[in-house]
Order: C-alpha cells, then sequence, then structure tokens
C-alpha cells in the first residue's frame, strides 16, 4: 500500500471550527478562508494555494463512522475548490449544490466519507485529479448520492471499505449516468459500488489489491468504455 501523503511543513493553515464550515454563501465562505495569504478567489474558483484545510478543531464524534459527523456543508451552486488539502475533518465535504469542481485536493485523515452530495438537486459535480487516502477499513472516499452529468476524472483513491458509491436517491428521478475515466483504485475491497437506475461509464480505470471491482444492485449497471 502507498503510504498516505503529508502537507509541507510551511503549508498554510487554515483552521476550521464548529462555527466556521457551513458554506451556504459566498460571503461566509470567504470568511471561513480569510487570513490565509495564499488563497486567491476568483470569481467562483477558489485556489487554496496549496494550504490546508484543517478541521482538527472541529467536533469529533466517538464514532468515525457517525453519519451525523460535522462535515463542511457546501450549497453555493458553481464553486470551483482546488489545490490543496483537506484534512482532518470528520464528515468530509458535504455537497448540497450543483455544477461544483474539485481539482487537485488530497484528502488526509477524514472519517467514512471524504466528500459526498446530498438530495436529488445536487447534479453535475465533478471531480479531477485528486487523491483520497482512507485509514480506516470502513471508510468510502466518493458517496455520490446523485450523480447525474457528474464525471470523476484522473483521481486516486487508496484504502476503504469502498472506493466510489454511486447511487439514484429516488425512483421517481429519470435515470443517472455518471463518468468514471482514468481513476485508480488501491487496495479498496470495492472499487466501484453502484446501486438504482445508474450506468457507470468506465475508462482507463486501474485495480492494484481491490477485493472486487465492482458491485451492481437494484438496476444499476457498469459499462467499461
Amino acid at each position: 500500500m502507498p503510504v498516505a501523503p503529508k502537507p509541507p511543513a510551511d503549508a498554510p493553515r487554515i483552521l476550521l471550527h464548529d462555527g466556521n464550515i457551513r458554506w451556504d454563501s459566498f460571503e461566509n465562505i470567504r470568511k471561513a478562508l480569510r487570513g490565509a495569504s495564499s488563497v486567491v478567489i476568483n470569481g467562483y474558483t477558489i485556489d487554496l494555494g496549496g494550504a490546508v484545510l484543517d478541521g482538527s478543531r472541529i467536533t469529533h464524534p466517538s464514532d468515525r463512522n457517525d453519519e451525523n459527523s460535522r462535515s463542511i456543508e457546501l450549497s453555493v451552486n458553481g464553486i470551483t475548490l482546488r489545490n490543496g488539502w483537506v484534512s482532518d475533518v470528520p464528515g468530509g465535504i458535504v455537497v448540497r449544490a450543483s455544477n461544483c469542481n474539485f481539482r487537485q485536493l488530497k484528502f488526509i485523515r477524514i472519517g467514512e466519507d471524504a466528500i459526498s452530495t446530498v438530495g436529488t438537486a445536487s447534479t453535475a459535480n465533478c471531480i479531477y485529479d485528486c487523491e483520497f487516502w482512507n485509514d480506516a477499513k470502513g471508510d468510502k472516499s466518493i458517496q455520490w448520492n446523485n450523480a447525474q452529468d457528474s464525471t470523476i476524472k484522473d483521481c486516486m483513491i487508496v484504502g476503504g471499505i469502498t472506493g466510489i458509491r454511486i447511487q439514484k436517491v429516488s425512483y421517481g428521478m429519470r435515470k443517472v449516468t455518471a463518468w468514471l475515466r482514468g481513476i485508480r483504485f488501491v487496495g479498496c475491497e470495492t472499487g466501484i459500488n453502484a446501486a438504482g437506475d445508474t450506468t457507470v461509464r468506465l475508462n482507463g480505470a486501474t485495480f492494484e489489491g481491490v477485493g472486487k471491482k465492482w458491485v451492481t444492485n437494484n438496476g444499476a449497471k457498469v459499462v467499461q468504455t
């Protein structure tokens, strides 16, 4: 198994706490990131400049798999977050918005889910060139509860019970299609878990020391292209 990286000793740290992780407006996002000289905000693109979103001061549950773990709650459409680290945030990033992009991020010391979506309105969210380092067997890196029009590309996922879980959250929805391209799965129990009326279009994935490449339930399918 590859060894999880550590942020550089001189990487700027953005100290998160229970009071600044509700990102429901651009103003609140700016407040949370205030004081980090490396951060550059250009329109709806937030470049962390290598900084660490440090969640060590967030309240942590006794059970790391607690579904109510505190998380960064992102509910602003169209945000791009890039070029940094997400560390020690117990619930990871929960996306309640659409058309968001996550690029060149490294997730370390996260709880059960590193990044997840909630609700049927959260669509067209994409992840590019990110790394997910799980340190417990029950962890899932990506929980995409509605993957309609979503792409996950050129990412590496190490360890955990499931690399990417994709599912349709309501039987009243149209069919869901997601694109996974160039994903490297290392040491996961299951690479992809898809459920519901979901089609996963898979291209260029590699599986190293993975128990099952994918599992499908309730009509889901994985199509290699």
